[in-house]
């Protein structure tokens, strides 16, 4: 147990006046379902799907230009190849919500300065491009309404998993680099740490996850004082990569100290190092906690052959986090998950990654990886980026030989079990 997180008593309920509950049921707890749910509203039960998706083709509007590693139409054809995958066998278990407006100056400065904002929307406005940080985050021509619309987003599908108690996801966010009073690698708006911060506000203890291949430093020094975030990074080294933190010394301070946990895994290593990890570590330190929420930052920069990082995760890796988080979700919160995109720069890989995750957050099983793509799907791939599409699910992978060996989970362990007072199980 990690005695900073340890709460006496029992599982509290979940009071908040901003949200119109639809039952009375208590937070943690089960609820009825079978394929959809039943939720009560005006004295009757009602049905409701599986899982809300919320993505909006304005989130294509944040974009750097054709020269820029980031992107977000390999999100959209995540989000495109979801809906194929599910329009005809199983249209009910996925709620979309395609319009996203804005996010209001209220809601961004739950995070964000107002002074940074400001400068946000004057470059905007700018005819030519400025630098919104040190070099890799460029401004655009209304680059603050679509930062802020990605913001919107996350907030939305927030909402949507605490009331509905089911999980949200928003493939287009997870931009968990920029901080409260500057932008960061590809970054301008923070949506998860907005999220993070809306619920804080409301009293909700928050479990924010990151799988994405670099440090999520906005997100974790953001937070590094709160009590009511736990933060575990799983991440490439930060001596060999972006941005050069999240090393396991640093579990917070004040409020949030031993609140703060960070892996850092070195370039090369892939499914072999992150799923025991994953499995030994987040469990324990999530039902320490216990959260009212779990956020979930799904980057895909950590799959193999990205363009930027040097991981080697799999698509069954990734698939066995989301089904570790899943299930930590359903004991704990009651199913409030919200789940966003991040990272990634192969979109064969975000593509494929991302719709699986939509699956599972559906409750629905995933494909085999020798099923073939939906032609509809290879045909749009094509028209964005210019090159054949991948033709089935999965494919067989080309790896580099794994840095990683049993003895180097073991030093980690070690080594965060000193730093944060805890013990977790044996391998």
């Amino acid at each position: 147990m990690v005695a900073a997180a340890c709460r006496a008593g029992p599982a509290h309920l979940f009071r908040a006046p901003a949200f119109e509950r639809l039952d009375a049921s208590p937070l943690h707890g089960t609820a009825p379902e079978s394929g959809r749910r039943l939720a009560r509203a005006g004295g009757r039960y009602v049905t409701v799907p599986r899982s809300r998706v919320v993505w909006s083709d304005r989130f294509l509007d944040y974009d750097f230009g054709p020269h820029h590693p980031f992107s977000e139409v390999s999100r959209g054809l995540a989000a495109r190849l979801l809906d194929l995958a599910t329009r005809d066998s199983a249209p009910d278990r996925i709620e979309w919500s395609r319009s996203v407006p804005v996010a209001g100056r209220a809601t961004l400065e739950l995070f964000h300065r107002p002074e940074y904002l400001d400068f946000v929307e004057n470059a905007g406005e700018l005819a030519k491009q400025v630098l919104l940080d040190t070099g890799d985050t460029p401004s655009f021509p209304g680059c603050y309404e679509a930062s802020a619309r990605l913001v919107e987003g996350a907030v939305q599908a927030f909402d949507y998993t605490v009331e509905l108690r089911r999980p949200a996801y928003h493939p287009a966010g997870g931009l968990h680099h920029a901080h409260t009073n500057r932008a960061s690698g590809f970054c301008i708006f923070n949506d998860a740490a907005v999220a993070i911060a809306h619920g804080v506000k409301r009293g909700l203890r928050i479990a924010y996850i990151d799988i994405d291949a670099h440090h999520g430093d906005g997100v974790m020094y953001g937070f590094y004082d709160s009590g009511k975030v736990l933060d575990i990074d799983f991440h490439q080294d930060g001596r060999t990569i972006f941005p050069g933190t999240g090393f396991p010394h640093e579990v917070g301070r004040g409020d949030g100290a031993g609140l703060k946990a960070n892996l850092p895994l070195p370039p090369g290593a892939g499914d072999e190092a992150l799923v025991p990890l994953f499995r030994r570590v987040v469990p324990p330190l999530v039902r320490s906690f216990l959260p009212d929420v779990i956020v979930l930052q799904h980057g895909v920069d950590g799959h193999y052959g990205d363009e930027i990082a040097h991981l080697q995760f799999s698509p069954a890796g990734y698939a066995e986090v989301d089904r570790v988080v899943l299930a930590l979700a359903h004991e704990l919160t009651h199913d409030r998950l919200l789940v966003t995109g991040g990272g990634g720069y192969r979109a064969e890989s975000v593509g494929r990654v991302l719709a699986r995750t939509g699956l599972l957050l559906a409750g629905l099983d995933l494909p085999d990886d020798a099923a073939v793509l939906p032609q509809e799907w290879r045909k749009e791939f094509h028209r964005a980026f210019g090159r054949e599409a991948p033709a089935t699910w999965g494919e067989v992978p080309d790896l580099d030989p794994s840095p990683w060996i049993p003895d180097d989970e073991s030093k980690l362990v070690r080594t965060l079990e000193s730093q944060l007072g805890a013990r977790f199980p044996a391998p």
